[in-house]
């Protein structure tokens, strides 16, 4: 959004840290931990609040790899790319299960069963099936489930068989982002919630980050607003393509009707039940791909009752549930659907990352790390590398 010059009372205070992360969703909170595990003076502003954007309204499922099934990745980047891109989020995982989760899945809401592809169709199916034998090959096992399986697992015929991670996992994500940040907090970080950025300037060998409410002076910035890159610099324009996604609620169920995540239909519906009984679900988005483009936060009956009515036809008995909350969460698409680090041309000070096309919780931990390292160091991000040729053209 645009800032008045009535809104702007930046000019009351000021603050200095070595670091200003701009961004207080996963990759912002997740930038703040690897910062301070390194000694650093570390500030994180928000135009909202901790975990306000998609960070706090995902689908909290902890998947690996991408939104395409690993045998399209194959097909787009080579099984050898495919192959580091699934390690990347398998290394993602087991980091924020050592650093984060383990010993706080009750505060988190977690789900240790396990997540599952479900298909949809014969054709899905064999996707499934191929990506199965693929990820077999490449040292990531799966369990394949045949229509019988899937069947007895979730006592619906909706589905014609699926791809089971017996190691995935389902998390409340605004909690989990929550209690990545605070961890950075206990080491000394500061957050400015509600401090819209309207200014990232060079002064000599510092940066002026310009909100509503403070000015920050810093030796480096890292932008990790995602979805909302384009609104903080002009660069992203037409790097980041902000896609809106749609979820439900419903009331606690009197019983356990999946005991997984489950990710159906190439990704475009998903759903998991919390240990308190309700049911999450997210998508329908394809079916209303032009509307749901952009920043809107209203939530659509044609998506709502569309995903609604998906559920109902996998279990005819959430007919009768009340839904208790209806949201939506901005993502923020890449052109080739992986997430990216860089930096604004000529501003080696200011650096990036984005692109997370609705995983950010499947890659920003790791790649918050990757952000750091090169800041600091100079590390090398291979392919994350903003300069990467996309399919879009970037």
């Amino acid at each position: 959004m645009t800032v008045s010059l009535w809104q702007d009372r930046s000019s009351e205070a000021e603050h200095a840290a070595d670091f200003v992360v701009i961004g207080a969703g996963i990759s912002g909170a997740s930038a703040a931990y690897w910062l301070t595990e390194h000694g650093q003076d570390v500030v994180v502003v928000d135009a909202g609040g901790v975990a306000s954007g998609a960070s706090g309204r995902s689908g909290g499922m902890l998947l690996l790899g991408t939104a395409d099934p690993y045998s399209r990745v194959v097909d787009l980047f080579g099984r050898e790319r495919a192959a580091e891109i699934w390690s990347f989020t398998h290394e993602n995982r087991a980091l924020l299960l050592e650093r984060v989760i383990d010993g706080a899945e009750r505060e988190l809401r977690a789900v240790r069963g396990g997540t599952a592809s479900a298909s949809v169709s014969e054709h899905e199916q064999r996707e499934l099936e191929r990506s199965g034998e693929l990820l077999a090959g490449d040292g990531f096992p799966m369990e394949l489930l045949d229509r019988s399986a899937i069947r007895e697992a979730l006592r619906t015929e909706a589905f014609f068989g699926g791809l089971r991670d017996p190691a995935g996992l389902t998390v409340d994500p605004s909690r989990l982002t929550e209690r990545v940040l605070g961890l950075a907090l206990a080491r000394g970080a500061r957050v400015f919630p509600h401090h819209e950025v309207f200014r990232i300037e060079d002064e000599g060998d510092e940066v002026l980050v310009v909100t509503t409410r403070a000015r920050f002076r810093a030796q480096m910035v890292l932008l990790c607003a995602n979805a909302y890159s384009p609104l903080v610099h002009p660069h992203f324009a037409e790097r980041v393509y902000p896609t809106r996604g749609q979820m439900l609620a419903t009331e606690p169920l009197p019983r356990r009707i999946t005991p997984w995540g489950v990710y159906a239909d190439f990704g475009y519906e998903y759903f998991w039940q919390l240990p308190s009984g309700e049911l999450v679900a997210g998508g329908w988005r394809q079916h209303h791909a032009d509307a749901e483009k952009g920043y809107s936060d209203e939530t659509t009956a044609e998506v709502q009752d569309g995903l609604f009515g998906f559920l109902v036809s996998v279990f005819p008995e959430l007919a009768s549930v009340r839904v208790t909350h209806r949201w939506t969460g901005v993502m923020g698409f890449s052109g080739d659907g992986l997430p990216f680090v860089g930096e604004l041309p000529g501003r080696p000070r200011v650096k990036y990352l984005a692109g997370h096309t609705g995983h950010g919780l499947g890659f920003g931990f790791l790649a918050a790390r990757a952000l750091v390292r090169t800041a600091l160091d100079g590390e090398p991000v291979g392919w994350l590398g903003a300069g990467r040729r996309t399919l879009r053209g970037g």
